[in-house]
């Protein structure tokens, strides 16, 4: 929360910069924080905020608004005069604001990734960040997922709290916490639909269940018998299957199913796969925080 002394701080800087007592369309200029509304309401108006830094006064005009500056763009329907005092500094600084708030969000995610390599899964130990999820174990308590609040802007203070709430566990652990087996699962097997021999008209009908539970079951079974590319991995809940890049991607296979695909296009695009376990798939596609 910003305090009278910031505000007393920000002012103090200002001057030092212009050489001068800063009016309200200078310091706004600077881009400095807090903003001028900011210092207004804290203080209780910009004479009196100037007063408190020891800064030199000037005979108040009433409200001013300066010209749009070249170079800051509007999204249409806003005029510039009649946006308030915060909402033309967001727009002068947009660049730099969004580029602050980036930056606030690489160092919390650095954080948070500090926080979940100390614990490491609790089931098997696995201490790479990049594969450790925050896991709710009493779901009624969870306020957020705890990356969301990174991105809508939540600091320490509210992220520290819910991360108590949190046990850590790598991703292909998360999965088996939640996992249930498709329908179907029970008479899925290779032999039933291979990439050889698709499930006839006449077999399907005989079946008690539809098209998409034996798709998923199918999926489920391919997996199982493949296991993780890369480790050993065999359960099928924490197995992926990751499109390698050399042939353009339709669509995820489970987005292919859910849309009512046939079985000839569900095979297709698995043979553009490779199986990798949860962890793995991780590996293959996070892109950590950069410590700046």
């Amino acid at each position: 929360m910003v305090t009278e002394d910031d505000c007393i701080h920000a002012l103090r800087e200002a001057a030092q910069l212009l050489g001068d007592s800063p009016t309200k369309a200078q310091y706004e200029d600077l881009g400095l924080t807090p903003s001028a509304s900011t210092i207004l309401r804290q203080c209780g108006g910009w004479n009196a905020a100037k007063r408190r830094a020891g800064l030199a006064t000037n005979y108040s005009r009433g409200s001013r608004v300066e010209p749009k500056p070249d170079g800051v763009d509007l999204p249409e329907g806003l005029v510039w005069d009649e946006l308030s005092q915060d909402q033309r500094w967001h727009y002068r600084n947009r660049e730099w604001n969004t580029e602050r708030s980036l930056q606030r969000r690489r160092r919390l995610r650095l954080w948070v990734n500090e926080q979940k390599q100390e614990r490491g899964c609790r089931e098997c130990g696995e201490d790479d960040p990049e594969c450790l999820d925050f896991h709710h174990p009493v779901p009624a308590e969870k306020e957020m997922e705890v990356s969301t609040m990174i991105t809508w802007g939540y600091g320490k203070d509210r992220l520290e709290p819910e991360i108590e709430k949190c046990t850590v566990l790598c991703a292909n652990c998360h999965r088996k916490k939640h996992h249930e087996k498709p329908d179907g699962i029970e008479w899925a097997n290779l032999s039933t639909c291979s990439f050889e021999r698709i499930v006839s008209s006449k077999e399907a009908t005989e079946r008690p269940v539809d098209l998409r539970d034996r798709q998923q079951a199918w999926v489920y079974e391919y997996k199982r018998s493949h296991g993780c590319r890369d480790c050993v991995v065999e359960n099928p809940a924490c197995l992926d299957l990751h499109h390698t890049g050399d042939v353009p991607k339709s669509r995820s296979v489970s987005q292919l199913i859910a849309d009512g695909c046939s079985w000839k296009e569900l095979l297709r695009e698995v043979q553009k796969c490779i199986v990798l376990c949860a962890n793995c798939h991780r590996n293959e596609h996070y892109e950590g925080p950069v410590p700046e």
